[in-house]
């Protein structure tokens, strides 16, 4: 009955019984569709929160804004679409090792092209990683072309009580909420996990009682790549994919990082709820891309009135 609710996609009004040539939706709408849009914006909220997590990581830890990290999300959609389209393999089994992948991916590129200038002004660090974007993206689009792709599947929907789940969507939200769960016990309870945590509290003071900072350094980006691996192999449940779809992602994650709070996880996700609630219930009574001011807007305020984050100081600890 309803069209899947993702990323380049609007709220198709005309299946809640308004006219999209007359706009003619009303400020205060029925309850099953306030419950049904309510499903889409927590089902899109928990996918923006996966795409934050591995951006916080990174950000949180080495003080890298990680322009790449939508090229990244690419790089696992495609290798989940090739395996199952060209390999024949099932989807889900398709996602772990996407996600190795990306680890590997994660930790040649940030030895290649990060650790070099670990040290040098941000203005560097954003120029290396736009360009590292630049390259995969054009690479992915030499090798599969600029045209959308999608799965060989159809995962079809749930119906609770009237409410429409589109399942490739609520999978998606179940990893989101497992990768929050795996990711905050791991910095919390390893030993790897505590020397990052102490990495990302004082890179100075770390070094000095026997952490290696490199080290961490390559396996914080490795693990960050695997959460973008992640949550691009997750995408083509649900949608079409193409070489550009990380980017429409990576705008809004930028906003979730900041608003949830640098380098928290729950944050992240908290952050991918409240910006997938504007999003859903800002294209469907908004014209055109009035959501994305109000996201803007959101964005301005918070980092106006809290510049930490909601949850921002202590996520980790």
């Amino acid at each position: 009955m309803f069209a899947t609710f993702a990323i380049g996609q609007t709220v198709p009004v005309e299946l809640f019984g308004f006219s999209s040539e007359t706009a003619a939706v009303p400020l205060f709408i029925d309850l099953s569709i306030g419950l049904q849009l309510l499903a889409f914006a927590i089902l899109l909220g928990g996918i923006y929160g996966l795409v934050a997590l591995g951006l916080t990581m990174i950000f949180g830890v080495m003080d890298v804004i990680n322009f790449a990290h939508g090229a990244l999300m690419v790089v696992g959609m495609y290798a989940v679409w090739w395996m199952t389209n060209g390999l024949g393999l099932n989807p889900f089994l398709t996602i772990p090792i996407a996600v190795a992948l990306l680890f590997v991916f994660g930790v040649l590129i940030h030895l290649t092209t990060i650790a070099p200038i670990i040290d040098a002004s941000q203005e560097n660090q954003l120029i290396v990683t736009f360009g590292v974007l630049l390259i995969i993206v054009s690479t992915i689009e030499i090798a599969f072309s600029a045209d959308p792709q999608s799965l060989d599947i159809d995962l079809g929907s749930v119906g609770i009580a009237g409410i429409y789940l589109p399942e490739g969507q609520l999978y998606a939200l179940v990893f989101a909420i497992l990768a929050v769960i795996v990711s905050w016990a791991f910095l919390q309870y390893t030993q790897l996990g505590r020397a990052i945590r102490g990495t990302a509290d004082n890179r100075d003071a770390a070094q000095y009682v026997g952490i290696n900072v490199p080290r961490i350094d390559y396996l914080t980006f490795g693990l960050g790549a695997a959460l973008a691996g992640l949550a691009g192999a997750v995408i083509p449940l649900f949608q079409q994919i193409n070489p550009h779809l990380g980017d429409a992602y990576l705008i809004n994650a930028f906003v979730i990082v900041v608003l949830g709070g640098l380098g928290s996880f729950p944050g992240a996700l908290l952050g991918g709820m409240i910006i997938g609630f504007v999003h859903v219930f800002g294209q469907f009574y908004l014209p055109g891309s009035g959501y994305q001011i109000a996201i803007f807007c959101i964005f301005i305020l918070v980092l106006l009135l809290k510049p930490s984050g909601l949850l921002g100081g202590d996520s980790n600890e």
